[in-house]
């Protein structure tokens, strides 16, 4: 994926999403250092939730943190967690420091392996789970899986394929302003009773 270094966090969590095809409605956080180190810094949506983990460090806030501030050649690696019930543990690496490019639009997906996972699956096990019951039609809750991710036999799946072209992404503000008013982080604008 190509995203420019000033692209906030907030950005790179859309694009991915995005490129998942997830709907990007769970909780998340980057981590800049060990996930399970409680002085290790983060970046989200400050105020989303109880500070559950007790982290030492309040986190920054992803949609005003820049890439360029924690992603670089001396630092390549950072954890993006989604839906932390799932626990979608993801490594964004920085492959390449590239010139930018004016005349072409961001973010880009330049290349990508096997069709997405379905969002709310479980996680990679219960994915994975959901993937093997699909290919026994005598196994315990294959009708409800099934059902659930529209099939009627395992062979319509096509757990393969995946075109960076099909990818769409959302604005980032207009999906901030949403993700705010879905969470309570915002008063979603009143309406007036005694207009029409």
């Amino acid at each position: 994926m190509l995203l420019p270094s000033d692209a906030s966090f907030w950005e790179l969590h859309l694009a991915i999403q995005d490129s998942f095809g997830w709907t990007g409605y769970h909780l998340h956080q980057f981590f800049i250092g060990p996930i399970w180190d409680r002085n290790t810094l983060r970046i989200c949506l400050s105020n989303l939730e109880e500070n559950i983990l007790e982290e030492k460090k309040e986190p920054l806030d992803e949609s005003k943190t820049t890439l360029s501030d924690y992603l670089s050649k001396k630092r390549p690696r950072i954890s993006y967690i989604y839906d932390f019930g799932d626990d979608w543990d993801h490594q964004i690496i920085l492959e390449k420091e590239l010139p930018f490019n004016g005349g072409k639009k961001y973010p880009q997906v330049i290349a990508g392996k096997r069709a997405c996972p379905w969002e709310d699956s479980g996680g990679p096990w219960g994915y994975q789970e959901k993937i093997e019951i699909l290919k026994n039609k005598k196994r315990k809750y294959y009708k409800e899986v099934a059902e659930w991710v529209g099939i009627n036999d395992f062979s319509e799946l096509d757990l393969e394929s995946f075109d960076p072209k099909e990818v769409i992404f959302g604005n980032p503000k207009t999906e901030l302003r949403r993700y705010k008013e879905m969470v309570g982080l915002t008063n979603p604008p009143q309406q007036d009773i005694n207009k029409p």
